[in-house]
């Protein structure tokens, strides 16, 4: 993993480093995270794919965002505000779950906004897995109300293509990975989340019900 650090920083020549790092220190605000989506540069889809190669992100998430192991995200089709958000996250701090977030904080402190965009415009380019058509489990569908857990459709929408209030596509996403990522949220490792909906909707959920929505979505 320390081998994967050092060989970005020694090869990353092309990228235009950031003469400030930049932090955002308190959790976002709906207009703080509009600002700084409004804010962002317009993204080099080309630039991005040779970013791509040049920080080594392609050894984790692949050459075309699906990555070879479950160990990391699949990217290919991902919300270009979203990806711009993540990256945002890792360079300031915000997210530092485990040592996956530490070795995409190494990475991200070297790039600059346009850095960011161009490598988020990339990803949003390439085709998203296609959908398998599995049963939904309700919580996807209709919730819980008595739990008061909104149902994950109304912002990720049915087959987790994302976009619906600028949530992220979670399709074609590895069991393991949304596993993980529901279990950081739901012990609170994971804070990166406006207003906290996912640590709320996560904190309330069982081991099995967690399970069964990354199964579903992991097929889609």
């Amino acid at each position: 993993m320390n081998k994967l650090i050092i060989s970005a920083l020694l090869i990353a020549s092309s990228v235009s480093y950031a003469s400030e790092k930049t932090v955002q220190s308190q959790e976002w605000s709906a207009n703080s995270l509009r600002s700084a989506i409004a804010a962002k540069p317009v993204g080099d889809v080309s630039r991005g794919a040779e970013l791509n190669t040049a920080l080594m992100c392609s050894s984790c998430h692949g050459k075309e965002g699906v990555p070879p192991t479950t160990r990391w995200p699949a990217v290919a089709g991902q919300l270009e505000s979203y990806t711009y958000k993540m990256l945002l996250d890792y360079k300031s701090g915000a997210r530092s779950e485990d040592n996956r977030a530490n070795v995409m904080t190494a990475i991200a402190d070297m790039m600059s906004e346009q850095d960011m965009s161009d490598m988020a415009a990339y990803y949003a380019s390439l085709e998203a897995p296609a959908h398998s058509g599995k049963q939904a489990p309700s919580l996807v569908t209709k919730g819980d109300k008595e739990r008061l857990i909104t149902p994950c459709a109304s912002c990720h929408g049915l087959t987790g293509q994302g976009g619906i209030k600028g949530t992220p596509a979670i399709s074609g996403q590895s069991a393991e990975t949304i596993k993980r990522a529901l279990e950081f949220y739901k012990s609170g490792e994971r804070s990166s989340d406006l207003y906290s909906v996912m640590r709320q909707a996560s904190m309330k959920l069982t081991s099995s019900e967690i399970d069964a929505l990354a199964d579903y979505y992991s097929g889609q």
